[in-house]
């Protein structure tokens, strides 16, 4: 066991005063997931899930008159044939490099996570300024990082247009994935 402080926090009531432990931790987040589950989504399980859609007998739907008992059949009948014919599948999750973000730059966002904490748990104006302050310089910090870095691969680019378009669709969040989505009508 280790050393936990306990203060207490006066908050004006008579006898109610709230308890303050301090935990100590070295890693403060969990690991992150390595893999992602999707559904298998293709022209052969859409096939196959007009398939059962066709023929199912929707009997057991319109055996009763109790509009819920209806809908709880029909969709415990339609998720069942739904999740049979697209299953859930792992899918690796691809680690996006940021070039730009350097050691220096991962230390100070983890003393801006211990500041913040700080901040927050105190009331202190001087504290507060300091953070904020730290806060506009780890931003200045990562601007420059991420146009030097941007800088230099338009620089060593053969291609500095596409280059150039690929940064700025990256920074507004546009992927150049233009698959189609496939629609189909089936009737019941």
């Amino acid at each position: 066991m280790g050393n936990y402080p306990i203060s207490p926090i006066i908050n004006g009531l008579t006898d109610h005063d709230a308890q303050l432990i301090t935990l100590h931790s070295d890693n403060s987040r969990p690991p992150s997931k390595k893999y992602r589950l999707m559904r298998d989504i293709n022209d052969h399980t859409m096939n196959d899930f007009l398939t059962k859609l066709s023929y199912e007998t929707w009997d057991t739907i319109f055996s009763t008159d109790d509009v819920n008992i209806m809908f709880n059949s029909f969709l415990d009948t339609y998720l069942k044939m739904f999740y049979s014919s697209f299953p859930l599948k792992r899918v690796h999750i691809k680690k996006k490099h940021k070039n730009w973000i350097t050691l220096g730059i991962l230390m100070s966002c983890k003393h801006k996570r211990e500041l913040f904490t700080a901040c927050r748990n105190n009331n202190n104006p001087a504290l507060l300024k300091h953070y904020n302050s730290y806060c506009k310089i780890l931003s200045a910090v990562t601007k420059e990082a991420k146009k030097l870095n941007y800088a230099d691969k338009i620089k060593m680019a053969s291609n500095k247009n596409k280059t150039i378009w690929n940064i700025v669709n990256l920074e507004s969040n546009k992927t150049g994935n233009t698959d189609k989505i496939n629609t189909y009508s089936f009737q019941l």
